[in-house]
């Protein structure tokens, strides 16, 4: 099969350095976007978006296609600062930068002289030059929009794989206007998943509210959903620690970005304050100025925080952390896979809350019920005891290994692929070296 995997934002996975703003969902795709390429019979392209251009290559097995958005931290920048409301005459200034003087020049500039850039058009333009046999998109958003009514038109499959519980909220399927936390538009969520019927979950729970939500969308020129649950997929021999024993891990492990809503670090800063003989470190991505400068000011002494870690980075200190901590909501986290990542490092996690009830089942840590005074007790517990924090390091690797390896999960995946291509009819062809799979 040739299949195109679409996370426009990972690029700073391919060329360490570009970018700092590497979310989950980037780094699930080219998780499994590696793992298709194991398989010598497929080609995969990773589609990603660049400032600047770049010729396609071959990274990790993985043929990486870049789509080009001139000037787009400068427009971001820009957008940040000043709100344009249609229904005003003059923008809004939300945040006075010097920056602007110069920034709004050049975009007006462009706008004017060069041609106006298209999303649309440049995944369009990238994914039709390499043809595939079918597309999968990650999370309800205008991206898988726009790869869905590519889909549609030259009749590909098109697979959505959720990213979050926040792409299964009922507002956006059920009030007119609606925008989400993430810029997430009701009329593209709703479009999203009428184009987008072939949908994988994440979590059982997932699984069960699209059943739930299927009839808000199901109508006579509607097919079915045809819903599967695979659970996110690791290679966890990338995180595999020597160090068994919690005397030879240092202090507890936060890793997010800086918003009031789905990550919530000033819980955390709150529940390190309260362990003051335990250091913490959180590794926080200053997404929000705002918040990120009030993390600065709040924590407490036995707190560091750190800006960015490099993805090659990260499986060290994941593996030398004594424990992991999560604070995250259940209403935007969809399933977490710095869990998978803390399980696979034998990391025992204490959370807030118990996404998909993985701690309960795997054994690989201890929930919180949604209460900061239990997450506290739980980190003293372990703190205090050595045999329980083994055990559970042995649980959670063990688990993990049996329930998320990368190998059996994208296995089962890449058939329910090939059973999505397989009604269009099969032809082989031989491409640089591989045999492929075409539709005929």
């Amino acid at each position: 099969m040739r299949i195109t995997i679409v996370a426009l934002n990972a690029f700073p996975l391919i060329e360490p350095g570009t970018g700092r703003n590497i979310g989950g969902l980037e780094t699930f795709a080219w998780n499994l976007a590696q793992g298709l390429a194991s398989n010598e019979l497929d080609q995969i392209q990773f589609l990603v978006r660049s400032e600047y251009a770049c010729n396609s290559r071959e990274h990790r097995g993985v043929q990486v296609d870049f789509i080009h958005e001139p000037c787009r931290e400068i427009r971001q920048s820009v957008s940040k600062a000043i709100e344009i409301d249609p229904a005003r005459k003059m923008p809004k200034i939300k945040a006075l930068q010097p920056g602007l003087l110069w920034k709004i020049p050049l975009l007006a500039f462009r706008k004017v002289f060069f041609p106006r850039y298209s999303e649309a058009k440049s995944i369009a333009v990238a994914v039709e030059r390499f043809d595939p046999d079918v597309i999968v998109t990650m999370g309800v958003n205008q991206t898988s929009t726009i790869l869905g009514e590519l889909a549609r038109d030259r009749n590909i499959p098109i697979a959505l794989w959720l990213q979050s519980n926040a792409d299964l909220d009922r507002n956006l399927f059920e009030k007119i206007g609606f925008v989400d936390r993430y810029g997430v538009r009701s009329e593209h969520a709703q479009a999203c998943l009428r184009l987008c019927r072939n949908i994988v979950c994440q979590t059982q729970t997932q699984f069960h509210r699209l059943k739930e939500m299927e009839s808000i969308q199901s109508d006579s020129q509607t097919q079915p959903v045809r819903a599967n649950h695979i659970p996110n997929p690791i290679d966890t021999s990338v995180f595999r620690s020597a160090e068994t024993s919690p005397d030879h891990r240092r202090g507890v492990l936060w890793i997010g970005r800086a918003d009031r809503f789905h990550k919530r670090p000033h819980l955390a800063i709150e529940i390190a304050a309260r362990c003051p003989d335990i250091p913490f470190t959180m590794i926080l991505n200053p997404s929000e100025d705002a918040v990120y400068r009030e993390m600065l000011d709040a924590k407490p002494p036995n707190v560091s925080i750190v800006d960015f870690v490099p993805a090659s980075e990260m499986s060290k200190r994941m593996s030398s952390a004594w424990l992991f901590l999560s604070t995250g909501s259940a209403d935007y986290e969809g399933f977490p896979n710095v869990f998978l990542e803390a399980s696979a490092s034998g990391t025992p996690i204490v959370s807030l809350e118990d996404f998909d009830e993985f701690l309960t089942r795997s054994g690989g840590g201890l929930p919180g019920g949604g209460r900061i005074d239990q997450v506290v007790e739980n980190i003293l517990r372990l703190h205090t005891s050595p045999t329980v924090w083994m055990q559970i390091s042995r649980n959670s690797r063990t688990y993990v290994c049996e329930h998320h390896e990368r190998t059996a999960v994208v296995q089962k995946f890449r058939k329910w692929l090939e059973s999505l291509v397989a009604p269009n009819g099969l032809k082989t062809t031989v491409s640089q070296g591989r045999a492929r799979q075409r539709p005929g």
